[in-house]
């Protein structure tokens, strides 16, 4: 994925931790970015007037903890858009959670993710451009248990003081996605679902079925935002991107988009259908 991006407009933020980069998209929104890993992913921190929302937590190899303390005073609250292990990684820095309600969830936090599964998902050498940050070991690296401050329904909002996040059920990556939007600045928060690069269907509880019911439900809300804000690859996205990427999942479906077969970094045999900006992967 091209990262051209930071080179931008966006104004580049100094940090004493080196696994992460840090951009100001706009007044009191920052993405912490981890150029480093083949995920290349976002964590997409909000301040409110009172607080703050934390959008995933990354892979968790850096202390992301520490980066957005040195960005922020505000009390922070991570919101989870799912329970994919390199969207909870640093869950454990943090001390308030927020996670959709939904089985899937409830049985991560309460077990977390074992050294096993970081070590294939996570930390394996064809994910990860060394050297590792200051403090990482490797060795031991897994995800323990962790407490959930707030269970989410659809529809829900936290409310950041000023400003406010709706949690929206879009499962179709994985069955416990929700979307955040944010009315007052017109920014929906799309987690896995909509970005520049390949939006994955094939894990367990994916589905393309259920992703295109979550596109079609966001169309309900497309004259309440503007920009598009990822969990990876590439920050403020245009918002026409949904009815594209709407379309191309269609024709997936009725059968109308060519496909080739691909190898990703995990050994899994993927159907890759690319529509430009974006591809969809299915088994």
């Amino acid at each position: 994925m091209k990262d051209n991006w930071r080179d931008s407009n966006f104004k580049k933020i100094s940090i004493s931790e080196d696994w992460f980069e840090v951009y100001e998209i706009t007044t009191n929104l920052f993405v912490f970015y981890e150029p480093r890993h083949y995920e290349q992913t976002i964590a997409n921190l909000v301040i409110g007037q009172q607080k703050a929302a934390l959008i995933d937590t990354g892979c968790g190899i850096g202390n992301l903890r520490k980066a957005v303390e040195e960005v922020t005073d505000k009390p922070v609250v991570v919101i989870n858009t799912h329970t994919h292990p390199d969207h909870l990684g640093s869950n454990r820095q943090f001390d308030e959670i927020a996670m959709y309600d939904h089985p899937l969830s409830h049985r991560v936090a309460a077990r977390g993710v074992s050294h096993q599964i970081m070590q294939t998902e996570i930390l394996a050498e064809s994910l990860v451009i060394k050297p590792w940050p200051r403090g990482f070991d490797p060795s031991s690296f897994a995800l323990p248990s962790f407490e959930v401050s707030h269970w989410l329904r659809d529809g829900d909002r936290l409310s950041l003081g000023g400003r406010d996040l709706e949690a929206i059920h879009t499962p179709g990556e994985a069955a416990d996605h929700i979307c955040l939007l944010d009315r007052a600045d017109r920014i929906l928060f799309c987690g896995d679902i909509l970005l520049h690069g390949p939006v994955w269907t094939h894990l367990e509880g994916g589905s393309l079925k259920d992703l295109i019911t979550s596109y079609r439900r966001l169309m309900g809300y497309f004259d309440d935002f503007d920009h598009l804000m990822p969990s990876h690859n590439e920050p403020w996205l245009d918002k026409d991107l949904l009815p594209e990427t709407l379309a191309g999942a269609e024709k997936v479906v009725s059968g109308q988009a060519e496909s080739r077969e691909i190898i990703d970094p995990w050994n899994r045999r993927l159907r890759q259908y690319s529509f430009g900006r974006f591809e969809i992967l299915t088994n």
